[in-house]
């Protein structure tokens, strides 16, 4: 039985990538304004809306790389072999990101910071279906669902976390900052390096992490790494082909995939707006750039403590209550009636009403659809296809935030945020029908999701079932790779 300090080993070494994610996602928000009063000082201290996009959208570029990516690699080459170099692009990329010159003209930053987000993002995004798959592998908590939720958790504490620091830092360079504006470049570079530390610190122990049992049980022993064939990407290209030629199993996959797609849309659609509600009580602009400055960090706190982080943690504990499948469907039902309620009052209500409706929407997404997407991709699919299914799916839902992202402006502005919100509640309504596609998993353990009992199938025929067929012997049945 694992001992309370050898939990909390595996949550510090499984969910640091997750926190980077929070924590490097939100951190760009905060500091491509301070890139503005550095590097665009010409240009009346603001960096342009495209070039704001790109700079912010390279992350998500990266994610949907690394997800695919890493999601397959895992499944190919084993969770030890490839746990661990996620990070290693994580920290490579954010390194570049803290040496960036500070004589750039206004392309080159662009550039610059594109490039080494992307490759930030390809480590952030590699996270996903690499720790996923392990916490799900891992036998801790006396629950599978607890587990992976609380390594997901991370994310929520990475980006709490990124406001916290900003405002100390800012607070020790206030008057370094108000004696030159060119020091606000201190600050957001130690931003991004103390994000660091924690992926330094554990790094080592991922890249010597043990491989999982079932992968070793279910996909190594059955196809010859422990001997002299080596499985590799080849026979993974067949696994998938053949399990995946399952109706049942590819209905499920678009499910999961096209959920977490809808999904996105929603939560980043929001998220975007979050800067309104924040101008209208009090925490837009200041007077002075670090007042500026100071208002955006105290404004991304409340965000993460209205509903945000608590969101997060609730969630949790309910999976194993009602269930996958209803806390995603009912979560989204409720998220959708919410939209739809926001739509209709949003010119007519008191900035307090925007307040309420915006943290129980937050609050509802969080404990929803956030946690849910993440978690069924990475228990309904058996081992040998499971960092794949889930890289997936995490793409797909990357997919719809940079959809947003370059999309949301051009929307708001021939609709309005009330015609928004209504698309929102809309996306959310079709989120919650499309959920209805996914069996349940609450209840089942590792040998009886490997066995297929979750899609109705009989654990007895497994061994025998054309779909079930490992990669490694229906290449050999050939001899040249077809199955």
């Amino acid at each position: 039985m694992p001992t309370f300090w050898s939990n909390v080993k595996f949550l510090s070494i499984a969910g640091v990538g997750l926190f980077a994610d929070g924590y490097l996602n939100i951190s760009i928000g905060l500091v491509v304004p301070m890139i503005g009063y550095v590097y665009y000082q010409d240009d009346k201290g603001t960096v342009p809306t495209v070039s704001s996009d790109v700079i912010k959208g390279g992350l998500s570029i990266g994610m949907i790389i690394g997800q695919l990516m890493f999601g397959l690699f895992g499944d190919a080459l084993g969770r030890h072999k490839i746990y661990g170099k996620e990070l290693i692009l994580t920290i490579f990329g954010t390194l570049m990101l803290i040496v960036m010159p500070p004589k750039l003209d206004h392309s080159g930053v662009v550039a610059w910071m594109t490039v080494f987000r992307i490759i930030t993002g390809m480590g952030t995004g590699g996270d996903y279906p690499m720790t996923s798959s392990i916490s799900a592998e891992t036998d801790r908590f006396g629950s599978r669902a607890k587990l992976v939720l609380t390594v997901f958790s991370f994310i929520g504490l990475g980006s709490f976390s990124s406001g916290i620091v900003y405002i100390i830092l800012l607070a020790a360079f206030k008057g370094s900052i108000y004696d030159a504006q060119w020091h606000i470049q201190w600050v957001w570079r130690l931003l991004f390096g103390i994000g660091l530390v924690p992926c330094i610190a554990t790094l080592y122990a991922r890249l010597t992490m043990k491989e999982s049992k079932p992968y070793e049980k279910y996909v190594s022993k059955d196809t010859g790494l422990v001997g002299k064939d080596k499985r590799g990407l080849k026979e993974q290209f067949a696994d998938f082909r053949v399990y995946f030629s399952n109706w049942r199993h590819a209905r499920t996959l678009f499910a999961v995939s096209f959920c977490w797609f809808l999904f996105d849309i929603a939560f980043y659609g929001i998220n975007l707006n979050q800067s309104l509600i924040l101008t209208q009580i009090g925490y837009g602009k200041g007077k002075t750039p670090f007042l500026t400055l100071w208002h955006t960090a105290i404004g991304n706190i409340i965000v993460s403590c209205a509903g945000y982080l608590p969101g997060f943690y609730v969630a949790i504990f309910l999976p194993d209550i009602i269930g996958r499948v209803r806390q995603q469907f009912y979560s989204s039902i409720v998220v959708c009636i919410l939209y739809a309620i926001w739509a209709g009052v949003t010119n007519h209500v008191s900035t307090g009403g925007l307040i309420a409706i915006f943290t129980i929407s937050q609050f509802v997404l969080n404990l929803g659809p956030n946690a849910t997407t993440f978690l069924i991709p990475v228990e309904v699919f058996p081992t040998r296809v499971r960092g794949t299914a889930h890289g997936i799916a995490a793409a797909s839902g990357k997919a719809g935030a940079v959809l947003t992202a370059f999309a949301f402006g051009t929307i708001t502005e021939k609709i309005g945020l009330s015609g928004v919100l209504g698309l929102f509640s809309g996306i959310m309504a079709l989120c919650a029908a499309v959920t209805l596609l996914i069996p349940e998993t609450k209840d089942k353990s590792i040998e009886e999701i490997e066995a297929g009992v979750v899609f109705g199938e009989a654990p007895e025929s497994q061994g025998s079932s054309e779909m079930d067929v490992s990669s490694a012997e229906a290449v050999k049945i050939t001899g040249d790779g077809k199955v």
